[in-house]
């Protein structure tokens, strides 16, 4: 018998953590804030609710679908107008808590209308989200709402089953009637929902920079006594989900100086793994909504990451 793991209370709890820096964050947002500021208060927040980082702060701008965190001694500002999509991950023993929103900086109709279509389209997916629905049909509802507003689905991003100290596990939920995306929502089971909509083509492709990381694999031959160490002090801190090299800096695991030479050698050495920053490929405006939404054990809908 496969024993399910899921902690509802524990999922819920990450939710209200997300929650509580969902709000700091739009309480900071304002043009000429910093990046940086904005990220390690919003983590800082995540910390105070006695859970820890599913993956770093994301701000991405405008083009940048997602995977901007500000790196360390990052001096990026909040422009006067665009789209900046804010995405936060908590996780309380594991289990994990993911949303996402985007906030239109100055209040202008026609990029409102982008997050709008994100947004219905968000809403289409959870009214439907309960036992026995298939994900390609989340990904029907996702994409006719967007389509409705006159826009593009991001085609080849989507959502994802959330499984303890996993961020990207298994099934994927299409924003788009994708039919080879047949698996059957059941009890016991977690997904990240997420829209993302586009005046642009509607794909993403990968950028030349990259400011997240992850946890693959431990080495054992011709690693030297120093890299070992900060090897497992990287994997202990992470649990193996995405971070920032900022977390390494603020918990003096290696000194500042050198954290880049070591994520570079990391990378070399497939200890770690990178996400480049995801940029619509016609260079268009995106907008991002995101819940975290479960399923419990007696089949009933409890979207954690709501406010």
């Amino acid at each position: 018998m496969i024993m399910i793991e899921f902690s509802k209370e524990s999922y819920i709890k990450a939710g209200k953590a997300v929650i509580a820096a969902k709000k700091l964050a739009r309480r900071l947002v304002k043009p000429g804030a910093s990046f940086l500021k904005i990220a390690d208060e919003c983590e800082d927040e995540i910390i105070k609710h006695d859970c820890g980082l599913s993956f770093p702060v994301n701000m991405s701008l405008n083009e940048v679908a997602a995977h901007y965190s500000p790196p360390i001694n990052d001096a990026t500002i909040i422009p006067e107008k665009g789209l900046l999509k804010i995405d936060i991950g908590a996780h309380h023993e594991g289990y994990i808590a993911d949303s996402a929103f985007t906030i239109n900086l100055d209040n202008d109709d026609d990029l409102q209308r982008i997050i709008d279509a994100a947004d219905e389209g968000l809403k289409a997916a959870i009214e439907i989200f309960r036992p026995g629905t298939k994900l390609y049909e989340l990904g029907d509802v996702i994409e006719k709402k967007i389509n409705s507003y006159g826009l593009n689905p991001i085609k080849n991003l989507g959502g994802h089953e959330l499984k303890k100290y996993d961020l990207h596990a298994g099934p994927f939920i299409p924003n788009t009637k994708d039919m080879q995306h047949n698996q059957i929502l059941e009890p016991g089971v977690a997904y990240a929902c997420e829209p993302f909509a586009t005046p642009g083509d509607g794909w993403v492709k990968n950028g030349t920079s990259s400011y997240i990381f992850r946890f693959l694999k431990k080495i054992k031959k011709n690693i030297p006594y120093q890299e070992q160490n900060y090897m497992n002090k990287i994997e202990k801190i992470t649990h193996r989900l995405p971070f920032s090299p900022r977390i390494l800096e603020k918990n003096k695991i290696i000194p500042s100086d050198q954290i880049q030479r070591y994520i570079n050698t990391f990378l070399r050495k497939n200890i770690i793994m990178e996400y480049p920053i995801l940029i619509e490929q016609s260079k268009q405006y995106v907008s991002q909504q995101e819940h975290t939404i479960i399923i419990d054990m007696d089949g009933n809908t409890i979207v954690t990451t709501r406010e």
